[in-house]
């Protein structure tokens, strides 16, 4: 199953402008792609409550799984902003990292309408069997000043490719 991991933070204004649309994206995936694309927003600051987490859901009207960032993917595959996407195949590779769309152009610096849908293209992309390009862009966000360490013993050989992403 691809993976679309997004990394957020409850208090991040960009993370909060952006969740519903990722609501949507999820809703085109599992009506497009049903049972190929799992979405999780990871929170990777290690402070983050559990409580806080059921309270973005709740006011963002999250479907999707939103966790605590516990063995350090943020780190793992490299994202430095909330929110940051990654695309990850079935066999644990890393294929895309970077921003959701163009909607921020900078902090505090937003278009009327994105120009370009970098996460959407990157899962359609990759599902249609095309290669993903581009594989990154730079997100805008939020700085993840705080995160664990990325713990492979803990996140087994699933995504054992990821140790190799920086």
């Amino acid at each position: 199953m691809w993976k679309v991991w997004v990394f957020l933070a409850p208090l991040c204004p960009i993370c909060q402008d952006y969740t519903f649309y990722l609501n949507a994206l999820n809703e085109q995936w599992e009506r497009e792609y049903p049972g190929e694309v799992e979405m999780v927003g990871w929170f990777p600051n290690p402070t983050v409550t559990e409580a806080e987490i059921a309270t973005f859901a709740e006011r963002y009207r999250v479907s999707w799984s939103l966790a605590k960032d516990t063995l350090g993917w943020s780190e793992a595959v490299g994202a430095r902003y909330t929110p940051e996407a990654v695309l990850v195949s079935p066999e644990g590779e890393l294929v895309y990292r970077g921003r959701v769309n163009d909607l921020y152009y900078a902090l505090g610096k937003h278009r009327s309408q994105p120009k370009s849908a970098d996460l959407a293209l990157a899962v359609e992309q990759a599902l249609t069997g095309e290669s993903v390009i581009p594989a990154e862009t730079e997100a805008i966000g939020c700085p993840i000043e705080r995160r664990l360490p990325y713990d492979m013993e803990r996140a087994g050989d699933l995504f054992g490719v990821l140790k190799d992403a920086d």
